[in-house]
């Protein structure tokens, strides 16, 4: 092999890998690697179609003069089974202003009103602390009783009714605050019908709601009976033109996302006679998941480890395979010794499931929007993926949301999972008619997450694991925990409720939280 330095420097210089920059540059001028085709660079890099697209482009921009970085958007890694391209992202840097935006977007334009400013300031020097969405209440309750504006004594007077309010609000020592919780949620939960709602236009599909929703909430289900993505893009792409608000470069992500089967892009036939399978491809279904035949036939190949025949190599439409045959050569002694039937529907059922695109448990995505107040478009989807879809160019990783907790505590660990879980209980609520206070399902999150993990409220959970012996066994399987502590010898000293009712003695809390003793006058 004789690698022509100069070619391999500028290939390198466009920013592409080094091992492609070397395989093309073998006995190569940088004039004869202008004018390989994508389908040539591919095979002399050992790669798929997609990625010789993308290397070809880049030089022939570069034969234009122009400056081209996207060759720089995938890395190659070398795995034992071939070559994989994946997409790395770098990580995204803290805008603490745009986030502070982000968090007060509901009532941004409440802060310009004069009240925002008049409440704040007279707050701040009561020393009373009032969040930007307490005031913004308060705000909006003006205006419904037709207040644009208050005196320094109607402001003071806000100020202190406010500060009443509050200190009403606040929770009493030794109040039984769980039992307050559970009464809470689970009175109006009774009420919960089992409820779903059809899913983003698509009426086949229907999302899990009331009473089952909740269930799987505080069961910690490691997934939902229906998982689903809401992905908000950047405003701009990498090369600093509009993309939230183009639907052809929204689409277009989207069908990368989504999970691709042969069976979506092909028809699939079966000649029993000859003992080979035929696929048809079909150009519209191509289009629309942006792929090419030979992109196809390259994804098929690598995942079958089979020889796959093409009626044409640079845009085949019609796709042969062979069960057991991994090369081109062995098709001569196909007569004397052809597949068993057996083989050829199992290869057939293969060839149905194999991905070609997309990313895992991504079953469809569609676009929503545009929005009134921005114009842009987003992604929803059915399934969830959301540490493969962060990795994506374009995604805003900072609004992107699942409605799978064990996914966002795995991947953004247990804060987000924590507020996740009020999020998706009080939407949950809200969607079913109910007005639950936050602060029980702050309670409930709390105790879910409160060891570090995301725990179900249960005997594998929460109630299995409480300290009193007496209170795990009022909730299932008596027998089984009052032998276990028996023979370790625990010892259970009734700081709890249920186990101060097991035995009737008053519960420590409220009234029961003091102890009084009575001393004789000894005179």
């Amino acid at each position: 092999m004789t690698v022509k330095s100069a070619t391999k420097k500028k290939l390198q210089d466009l920013g592409i890998q080094e091992n492609y920059a070397h395989e093309l540059a073998d006995d190569r001028k940088w004039d004869d690697v202008k004018l390989l085709t994508p389908v040539e660079i591919a095979k002399i890099c050992g790669t798929d179609s997609k990625s010789g697209e993308q290397i070809h482009n880049v030089i022939q921009s570069a034969g234009k003069g122009k400056k081209v970085a996207a060759a720089q958007t995938f890395s190659v890694k070398r795995k034992r089974r071939g070559r994989r391209t994946e997409s790395v992202r770098s990580l995204q840097h803290y805008n603490e202003e745009q986030k502070m935006e982000q968090i007060e977007r509901d009532f941004f334009e409440t802060r310009e009103d004069p009240l925002f400013a008049q409440i704040k300031e007279a707050a701040e020097e009561k020393k009373l602390h009032l969040s930007p969405r307490m005031i913004h209440d308060l705000v909006i309750g003006l205006h419904s009783r037709g207040k644009s504006k208050l005196t320094a004594k109607q402001v003071k007077g806000v100020i202190e009714s406010m500060s009443s309010a509050l200190s009403r609000t606040r929770v009493d020592p030794f109040e039984a605050v769980g039992i307050i919780t559970a009464q809470s949620i689970g009175e109006p939960g009774t009420q919960m019908t089992m409820r779903t709602f059809h899913y983003a236009g698509v009426a086949t599909v229907n999302v899990t709601q009331g009473l089952p929703r909740i269930i799987e909430i505080v069961d910690a289900r490691k997934t939902p009976e229906t998982p689903t993505m809401n992905i908000y893009l950047d405003a701009t792409d990498e090369k600093g033109k509009p993309f939230n608000t183009e639907e052809k470069k929204v689409q277009k992500l989207a069908a990368s996302l989504e999970t691709t089967l042969t069976s979506d892009i092909a028809g699939i036939e079966v000649n029993v006679a000859q003992r080979f399978l035929t696929l048809t491809l079909n150009n519209k279904n191509l289009r629309m998941k942006d792929m090419t035949g030979s992109e196809v036939r390259d994804k098929l190949s690598r995942s079958l480890r089979l020889f796959v025949g093409a009626d044409d190599d640079v845009k085949p439409k019609e796709l042969t395979i062979v069960p057991g045959i991994k090369k081109e050569e062995e098709m001569a002694d196909l007569a004397s010794n052809p597949p068993t039937y057996t083989d050829l529907l199992a290869l057939e059922d293969k060839v149905k499931k194999v991905k070609l695109k997309g990313v895992k448990d991504v079953i469809r995505a569609n676009i929503q929007g545009p929005t009134k107040d921005t114009g842009e478009y987003y992604i929803s989807t059915i399934g969830s993926n959301l540490a493969k879809v962060s990795e994506f160019q374009g995604v805003d990783r900072s609004r992107t949301y699942t409605n799978n907790i064990m996914e966002i505590y795995k991947y953004l660990g247990i804060e987000a999972a924590r507020q996740s879980i009020i999020n998706e209980m009080l939407m949950t609520l809200e969607g079913a008619g109910l007005d639950v206070d936050v602060r029980h399902l702050l309670t409930v999150s709390d105790v879910m997450t409160s060891e570090g993990g995301v725990r179900a409220i249960g005997r594998h959970g929460v109630s299995g694991n409480k300290h009193s012996i007496l209170a795990r066994a009022a909730f299932e399987v008596t027998v089984n925990h009052l032998l276990n502590a028996g023979v370790r010898g625990e010892v259970d000293y009734l700081t709890g409720v249920a186990e101060n009712i097991i035995v009737g003695q008053p519960v420590a809390l409220g009234t029961g939280s003091v102890d009084l003793y009575y001393v004789p006058n000894e005179e």
